[in-house]
């Protein structure tokens, strides 16, 4: 729990400290004060705060954001007395529109062009990897529940709505967010599966693990003082027979073991080529106590590298492509039955974190959840950084600038906005724990 809860603090402070400093820089360029430059909220008191120069450095103890408070700006602060007093030529107010609206668009350029650059970074060091549906022998592993939206073992899915895909990731994401039909190869034929609401919502909380590829049987290690080790089984051992019955799939001797609880029964193996027969007790969970390798699935998969060039040029489009699914993500949420349990706040991102540490998930994580954020505060929300930039754009527009009046009601509206949708997010993650 330590880890997750690290990844994503670590995440979010580098991302508020680049995103503020993005307003920073832009207000600083300008002439604008700044007098307070803030990762996570202080409200009450802070862990840390320093002042240097006209600004005070700190760190608040509410790890939900971070802020910067310019000199002569309506912002969540609500300081309505500085603005009744005379404006300073360092205070937001009086600069012209487009410098505003570059000093409000500051944190979000900022996080675009750091997600492009991770974005870019990973692809060029590490490429691209994926569970390539043409290698898929075997097909995918179907359990009951799955078998009522037309769904068979051994089917391999191919495609969505007609179109073709080779990674199965790719087939699961556009079944969930998009599909209307699955279509599957089954016996060298292809089949067309209507996607219900139902079989939306399954794919919905398999959380990535619906479309399991079937593997075959073999031993990558055996546990100490388990049956497994008292029958003799190794590493590299294939398990091709259970009491007479034979298949090569992991899936079928799962299934065939649990009919053999306490029991001992004859298993054939191929060790290195040749036949080895053995007797092994299956425990009362129908289990012999062993890992199962993962070379087959590895087998399966399609790694690409990229060029520096090819790299850059997929790092640049990649974070509006994780922003367009994620809002089709939210709209696949008013799709399926009990959407609401499917939002995740902080809560939820820390259950979904691996358990140990994991570079590539963290940089992964921090350009897709940076990128999310640019679209957050890019929407024109009071409060956030698009509300501030339509009244910017509507004033370099109209040539008429909003009284502050109009900015006070509007800053007001923004946070009751903003701390429903923090309750909402909040309150749905307790529930979900609880429930």
């Amino acid at each position: 729990m330590l880890i997750q809860i690290a990844t994503l603090m670590l995440s979010l402070m580098l991302l508020v400290m680049l995103h503020e400093l993005g307003h920073y820089v832009t207000a600083r360029w300008f002439g604008v004060r700044v007098e307070r430059f803030f990762c996570f909220f202080d409200v009450k008191f802070a862990i840390w705060k320093k002042k240097i120069g006209d600004t005070v450095y700190g760190i608040g103890w509410l790890p939900l954001g971070g802020y910067v408070k310019l000199s002569g700006m309506i912002d969540e602060s609500m300081d309505l007395e500085q603005m009744k007093q005379e404006p300073k030529p360092w205070e937001f107010r009086v600069k012209p529109a487009w410098q505003r609206l570059i000093i409000m668009l500051g944190g979000i350029i900022v996080n675009i062009i750091l997600a492009m650059v991770i974005y870019a970074a990973l692809f060029i060091n590490n490429g691209e990897k994926y569970i390539n549906v043409d290698k898929m022998q075997y097909g995918i592993d179907v359990d009951s529940a799955q078998t009522k939206y037309g769904l068979q073992n051994g089917d391999i899915p191919v495609g969505v709505n007609g179109l073709k895909y080779q990674s199965l990731t790719e087939i699961g994401k556009e079944a969930l967010l998009g599909g209307e039909t699955l279509e599957v190869k089954r016996q060298g034929k292809e089949v067309s599966l209507p996607i219900t609401e139902d079989f939306r919502t399954s794919i919905l909380r398999a959380k990535g693990r619906f479309f399991m590829p079937e593997f075959t049987f073999e031993v990558d290690s055996v546990l100490e003082n388990s049956t497994a080790q008292k029958a003799g089984l190794l590493k590299g051992d294939k398990i091709v027979a259970i009491d007479g019955f034979t298949t090569s799939l992991f899936s079928d001797f799962q299934s065939k073991l649990k009919e053999y609880k306490g029991k001992t029964i004859p298993i054939s193996v191929v060790r290195k080529g040749e036949p080895v027969e053995l007797m092994a007790s299956v425990d009362k969970e129908g289990k012999l106590g062993f890992f199962q390798s993962s070379a087959y699935l590895t087998s399966l998969e399609t790694h690409k590298d990229y060029t520096i060039g090819e790299g850059i040029v997929l790092g640049v489009k990649e974070p509006f492509e994780a922003i367009a699914t994620q809002v089709r993500g939210i709209g696949t949420l008013f799709k399926v039955k009990d959407g609401r349990k499917e939002v995740a706040g902080p809560i939820g991102m820390v259950k979904q974190m691996p358990t140990q540490w994991n570079w590539l998930f963290f940089w992964s994580f921090t350009a897709m959840i940076s990128a999310w954020l640019a679209f957050i505060n890019l929407l024109p929300i009071p409060g956030l950084d698009g509300g501030h930039a339509v009244f910017a754009i509507y004033e370099i527009v109209t040539g008429k600038k909003p009284s502050d009046k109009v900015l006070e009601k509007a800053q007001m509206v923004g946070v009751v906005i903003i701390l429903s949708l923090m309750v909402f997010i909040f309150g749905n993650d307790i529930i979900n724990m609880i429930f």
